[in-house]
């Protein structure tokens, strides 16, 4: 079977137009591309992408391990970190743990046994002494010893949230979100900055009437029902803050259960930046996190770890997304 330049060769073109054309990028002219791809039909030709791994000791494979993958900020991430990453020649894998640490576990096997160059680990588990941190992994929204992390400036969001709440006037707070994390659970992620940022704040400014509800760590999706029977003994909050914007949503819908107005009686602000929430009615005021930044910040590290350059953690500043909830 012909090499890639050979196939080059018979079709008259360089090997990078032969290339594109495999690849699918960058502009090759409608004819020249007819013309390769006839001459790779003629030869059966295949790229030898296994070849190409053994000569380079690299797949140009990533694996996303993501605790849900329906999330939808979670969905918007690995569409630009997928983007990101093609740039430089990765492919991602998908690895949906279902938040569970055995199939986390088996995910990180497979970089141990090089079939993936690299993973992005997205976890809430309690998995840090199962890490090999001699290999190349990447964490999102979790701090782990000597392995590299890029994280949403979370704490300045709950400063956001809490300086729009006081300004429009609110006296009486609320804060939904999961299990405080590394109060009550062995996990601290740097989620749990959104709330101490925001109650921080508002202590600081001499307000201390806050209620903290808490879920279950790791439970991404709360519904109406379940927001209702948190809130529905505190009738005089005026402010909440939610971890999401799902739980924002969840908390509007009960809120409304409950005979109030929004943002007329209570205000409400998310975060993630509300962009997929649009069917709510109304435009959820929220704290934007930037995927496109966040995919950006992770692709440079990827690449760090084969150029041996110097890797170094990243935060992504968020910004306050105005809405008509708030």
């Amino acid at each position: 079977m012909p090499n890639m330049k050979e196939i080059a060769k018979q079709a008259g073109v360089g090997i990078g137009t032969v290339s594109r054309v495999i690849n699918n990028s960058g502009y090759v002219k409608k004819e020249t591309r007819e013309k390769v791809e006839k001459v790779i039909r003629v030869n059966n030709y295949v790229p030898n992408e296994i070849a190409r791994s053994m000569t380079s000791q690299k797949n140009n494979i990533v694996a996303f391990i993501l605790p849900n993958s329906t999330h939808l900020f979670f969905g918007e991430l690995l569409y630009h970190v997928e983007e990101e990453l093609f740039k430089s020649g990765y492919k991602v894998m998908i690895c949906n743990s279902s938040q569970k640490i055995e199939k986390e576990m088996i995910y990180l096997d497979m970089l141990k046994n090089n079939r993936v160059d690299a993973v992005i680990l997205l976890t809430n588990n309690d998995i840090e002494k199962y890490l090999d941190k001699t290999l190349p992994i990447l964490s999102f929204d979790r701090r782990f010893t000597d392995i590299p992390f890029v994280a949403s400036d979370n704490y300045q969001g709950g400063i956001l949230a809490a300086q729009k709440l006081i300004k429009a006037g609110c006296k009486n707070f609320m804060f939904i979100g999961d299990d405080a994390q590394g109060d009550n659970t062995p996990v601290y992620t740097e989620v749990t900055k959104r709330r101490k940022g925001f109650i921080e704040y508002l202590n600081k400014n001499n307000f201390t009437n806050i209620v903290n509800i808490e879920y279950p760590l790791g439970d991404y999706f709360i519904g109406c029902d379940e927001v209702y029977e948190m809130i529905k003994d505190y009738p005089n909050i005026d402010g909440i803050f939610t971890v999401s914007d799902a739980v924002a949503v969840a908390a509007i819908q009960a809120l409304q259960k409950m005979g109030k107005r929004v943002p007329e009686d209570v205000k409400v602000i998310g975060f993630d930046g509300g962009r997929s929430f649009l069917n709510l009615g109304m435009r959820l005021t929220s704290i934007s996190q930037s995927p496109e930044l966040i995919a950006k910040a992770i692709g440079e590290i990827i690449t760090s770890f084969y150029a041996k350059k110097t890797i170094q953690n990243q935060i992504i500043p968020v910004t306050f997304c105005d809405g008509d909830t708030a």
